[in-house]
């Protein structure tokens, strides 16, 4: 088939005008099967453009499109750049997500982020510079004030988890004295609820992790593995012994329960391992150590404490104030190092922002 142009030969213009023509729907068709990563900085391509990214046929279409994307959203400048680094393991790179839409013009934030608390699916819940919790989304760019937790009487509430339910979120935060008490946001009531309470003292509780619909979280001093059941509100305690470790993390792995800590010797970390619980048989079995080469390189020789972020089955370990990142594959059981962070020499400042996100734009806030 020969085409005919009048006599004339295609320019730049005649190009972008003929693109121009398509219809909304093919437009979508194409938009849909690029990654996060690259559909949002599309928006600033043209009114049209962005006004199509953010419609609701669009978000409906973008839905029906598997996008494999996963971020570590491993290190932050909160004071001089604003702005998050996020490693895509997929593409093994980094990519720079921008925290400046956090805008002081809105009365119900103070604005830009001091730290990150908690993160699930593609919402992370931070502390804003006012003191104030704020959800976020941080490929979208939408975000959401979040009410004070209600006083205790005891001790000032934390939060420790919370969950993305696609088109809505719940938080879990406890106040932990002479027992545990526990109250839950819903973003769809838009306040906070007092639960359950669990009798115990216990030093510290890690972050949960959320399973089958519970919630799961280790205690420490003592050591315990406690659960609270989100459809009842009711907190309760699993009788398996925990591995003698220091700097425990608990994550899940294809609906199990995975535990990562330090082994030591006369006081001092010798190895990392990574364990699964066994349900029938209630007992952690290990899966494997930190090969001593890769423990030594991370530790620089002094390792007391180190950091875990978890997704998908995979796990990335770093120490605090170091710009290493070591990541491990639970499926394909392999080790390897990230590519240096973009953020560049001054990170060993920076904090550590630490959580893993699967980008939608389906979550409304």
């Amino acid at each position: 088939m020969e085409l005919s142009f009048s006599g004339r030969g295609t320019c730049e213009s005649d190009m972008i005008s003929s693109w121009e023509l398509l219809p909304n729907h093919i437009w979508e068709t194409i938009l849909s099967y690029l990654p996060i990563s690259t559909l949002f900085p599309m928006k600033a391509v043209s009114k049209r453009f962005n006004s199509l990214i953010q419609s609701h046929s669009f978000r409906v279409a973008y839905a029906q499109v598997s996008h494999p994307d996963l971020y570590f959203v491993l290190f932050a400048d909160f004071y001089r750049k604003d702005v998050a680094a996020a490693y895509n393991p997929i593409e093994n790179k980094w990519v720079l997500l921008p925290l400046s839409f956090f805008s002081p013009s809105s009365p119900t934030t103070c604005c830009k982020l001091q730290c990150a608390l908690v993160s699930s699916g593609a919402l992370v819940l931070a502390e804003d510079r006012n003191g104030s919790m704020v959800v976020a989304n941080l490929f979208t760019k939408n975000y959401k004030s979040i009410p004070p937790v209600i006083p205790s009487m005891t001790t000032q509430p934390y939060v420790i988890a919370i969950i993305d339910l696609h088109s809505s979120f719940k938080i879990l935060a406890v106040s932990n004295a002479d027992r545990i008490y526990s109250q839950m946001y819903d973003s769809e009531t838009n306040s906070w609820r007092v639960t359950g309470m669990h009798k115990g003292r216990f030093a510290m509780l890690g972050s949960a992790v959320y399973l089958d619909d519970f919630f799961f979280c280790l205690t420490h001093g003592p050591d315990k593995l406690l659960y609270f059941e989100l459809s009842s509100g009711l907190w309760g305690s699993i009788n398996v012994a925990i591995p003698s470790v220091v700097c425990s993390h608990l994550l899940k792995h294809q609906e199990a329960l995975v535990l990562v800590g330090g082994i030591e010797e006369l006081g001092v970390m010798k190895r990392i391992g990574i364990w699964e619980l066994d349900n029938v048989e209630r007992q952690w079995r290990l899966i494997c150590f930190m090969p001593d080469h890769l423990f030594s390189k991370l530790g620089h020789g002094n390792f007391s404490h180190f950091n875990v972020v978890d997704r998908q089955g995979k796990i990335c370990f770093c120490k605090r104030g170091s710009a290493l990142v070591l990541m491990y594959d639970l499926l394909e059981k392999m080790w390897w190092w990230l590519p240096p962070c973009p953020l560049g020499s001054w990170l060993g400042m920076n904090s550590w922002f630490g959580h893993a996100l699967e980008p939608r734009i389906d979550v409304l806030i």
